[in-house]
């Protein structure tokens, strides 16, 4: 009986523990950024929408540091033809996703920020 019980504690264990890993894990990771002078753009544009009272998505980003870009982390990346589109994670007080294409000229066309 003894060998019987002790398969199944383990399995029940291991079962417990990545159960609880995986509800500690918040959508989907980062992934490597290859084109880090777009982060850094995007960065920018976001810390300019925070400096202005008046952009929508100015409340959202009220806990992030005051004239600093937050750090962003690039989740997905996607090209449509000569547009790029970039979701990035950007940690201020909670964390936001950020939602950026950019054109065939490098220009950010698209700039949005929500909660995750």
């Amino acid at each position: 009986m003894h060998r019987l019980y002790s398969p199944l504690l383990t399995v029940a264990l291991a079962v417990l523990a990545s159960g609880c890993a995986l509800a500690q894990v918040s959508g989907p990771g980062p992934i490597e950024d290859a084109e880090p002078e777009v982060t850094r753009q995007v960065a920018a544009a976001v810390a300019a929408m925070a400096a202005d009272p008046a952009a929508a998505e100015a409340p959202l980003l009220r806990a992030c540091p005051a004239k600093a870009a937050p750090p962003l982390e690039l989740l997905q990346r996607a090209v449509d033809g000569e547009e790029r589109s970039y979701l990035y994670r950007a940690r201020c007080g909670k964390a936001l996703l950020v939602t950026a294409t950019i054109g065939k000229n490098r220009a950010i066309k698209h700039l949005h920020v929500k909660t995750e």
